[in-house]
């Protein structure tokens, strides 16, 4: 159960792009191949692994901060958003929309499987951050249906606990505020130097165009340059594209540099959350023994 279900989880996170296929298939053979008591050490989950997953996104959002400050010292002007009345407004209501859909969804597990919420927190943090992540994305996320859907839920939960106020309640109206503000703010954080400038001419197969480079191809003849880009894993040039680009560089419309986005490379994040698994585990497996 607990392989199955980080596999799917793995595989989840390379469909929707955010890991490579790589990455998915390095983290389910690493799980594979830890030794199952590492795993049930001190925890009730049925998918101890989620601790491995919540480490790898730590480790990744560690690098992310500590990028941003190495790169606002190096330019020296620290980077900070503008800030408008618009904008404002829009990412408050884009936190309640958030919160609104992450409680109503926090409340049907629990309601349908409160033995199972108690004893897999961190597991369902991680699926709920996979899905509002996910949801972001998606036409549905701003449909009138499924908000107003939430909103009634939310309301007759709140109506059905106003006189019970449970630890878990709390626990999870505490969890939903959490998980929408770090989706938001390492969304911020990742996005501050997603963009890097490069010479055409050192343009390599893997690297990830910006949609605005991509448009200047379209009016050039030489042939292999790719069409569109999604800024994601999706759209890492292949040989072909990157052999294109480079010749594109000589030609009527080329220019001296293109605009990549940087990828963030969970393969290291994996491998190094994997070894501080392990040797918690080790170690506190070692502690029982009293060795």
């Amino acid at each position: 159960m607990n392989l199955f279900i980080s596999a799917l989880l793995s595989i989840g996170f390379y469909f929707v792009h955010i890991w490579s296929a790589g990455d998915s298939k390095l983290l389910i053979v690493l799980i594979s191949l830890l030794p199952g008591r590492l795993f049930w050490a001190n925890t009730d989950t049925i998918v101890p692994a989620a601790y491995l997953f919540i480490l790898v996104f730590s480790i990744g959002y560690l690098y992310l901060i500590g990028e941003a400050v190495y790169l606002d010292f190096k330019k020296h002007a620290i980077k900070l958003p503008t800030i408008t009345k618009a904008g404002a407004w829009t990412t408050i209501k884009s936190y309640f929309h958030a919160f609104i859909i992450l409680y109503a969804w926090n409340s049907v597990l629990s309601i349908a499987a409160p033995s199972f919420v108690e004893n897999n927190i961190l597991l369902l943090s991680l699926i709920s951050y996979f899905l509002i992540t996910v949801l972001r994305e998606k036409t549905i996320y701003h449909s009138k249906l499924l908000i107003g859907g939430c909103i009634a839920l939310d309301v007759v939960m709140l109506v059905l606990t106003r006189n019970s106020i449970t630890a878990s309640g709390v626990l999870r109206m505490t969890q939903t505020y959490l998980l929408v503000l770090l989706v938001m703010w390492t969304t911020w954080i990742a996005g501050k130097y997603v963009y890097e400038s490069v010479p055409t001419e050192d343009v390599k197969t893997g690297m990830i165009l910006s949609k605005s480079t991509v448009v200047c191809f379209a009016p050039s003849r030489v042939k292999g340059l790719p069409q569109i880009s999604y800024e994601d894993m999706r759209s890492r040039l292949t040989e072909e594209e990157a052999a294109a680009v480079r010749r594109w560089k000589d030609s009527k419309y080329g220019k001296e540099t293109v605009v990549t986005v940087r990828k963030i490379p969970f393969a290291s994040f994996i491998a190094v959350g994997v070894l501080l698994f392990a040797a918690y585990h080790i170690a506190t497996t070692l502690g029982l023994w009293g060795i």
